[in-house]
């Protein structure tokens, strides 16, 4: 295994663990998918209810193209508090990442999701510190 691979498992395992342990807080899970090039509609989406499913367990999955949001959130009366997990994969390679916190009132949280400027900015900006080339030196480890 190249030391790219390596790291992308390496990366991937990390990434896992956090986002299931965060879930399994949650009592209420989204995950989005977006293509960067049409940022206005998901084109997957996942709700996961604890109330509905008791144990929220995830299958966690990096084999996609695009932007993909997590959004961990708890109920706590009429408001709730969040986290947001942000991965961009592109050509099989993760480019960018982001993670925020965020805290809202209850009914307005499906608004949120819907409407979240955070994300549609890391769509229109695309990778960090990535001009859409490999380096040469990740090049030639990959052959």
């Amino acid at each position: 295994m190249t030391d790219p691979q390596r790291m992308k498992e390496m990366m991937t395992q990390m990434i896992a663990q956090e986002v299931r342990r965060l879930a399994e807080e949650a009592d209420l899970v989204v995950f989005t998918l977006y293509d960067p090039a049409e940022p206005e509609n998901p084109i997957d989406y996942q709700l996961i209810d604890r109330a509905d499913v008791g144990m929220v367990e995830l299958d966690m999955d990096f084999d996609f193209e695009g932007v993909g949001l997590w959004y961990l959130c708890s109920r706590n009366g009429d408001a709730f508090s969040a986290k947001k997990i942000l991965i961009q994969i592109r050509n099989g390679r993760f480019v960018h990442g982001q993670v925020g916190d965020f805290e809202g009132f209850w009914d307005e949280f499906p608004q949120y999701v819907a409407e979240d400027k955070w994300v549609h900015s890391a769509l229109l900006k695309g990778g960090a510190n990535d001009d859409g080339s490999i380096p040469p030196s990740f090049a030639a480890a990959a052959e």
